[in-house]
């Protein structure tokens, strides 16, 4: 594109995405090829689940949860779950869980 290009704006303008693309290609391919963020930033490739070997079923994240989207029995962690369908991708689950249970 810079060599191309007829104007400085076109010739300067690759820049930044040359730049990041040098810098944080790993990062790019899991987004564009993987269809992950690693930093878990960008909420419509993120999916929130229970680490059930963390959780204790203490209901705290179901209780916070905006949408009801995460179900399960107190105290019975094999049970617990985040609908999918009905998440938000808010992360206010993972924030209010002190166990590390909801993992992305």
């Amino acid at each position: 594109i810079k060599a191309t290009a007829l104007c400085g704006l076109g010739q300067t303008a690759p820049n930044p995405v040359l730049s990041t693309l040098r810098y944080f290609r790993e990062e790019y391919e899991a987004h564009v090829r993987d269809k992950h963020c690693p930093a878990g930033r960008c909420k419509a490739l993120t999916d929130f689940r229970i680490d059930q070997e963390r959780c204790k079923a203490c209901n705290v994240c179901a209780r916070n949860c905006p949408v009801d989207a995460i179900h399960g029995e107190v105290r019975k962690p094999e049970t617990f779950y985040i609908d999918a369908e009905a998440c938000i991708k808010c992360g206010t689950c993972a924030t209010v869980c002190k166990f590390n249970a909801v993992v992305w």
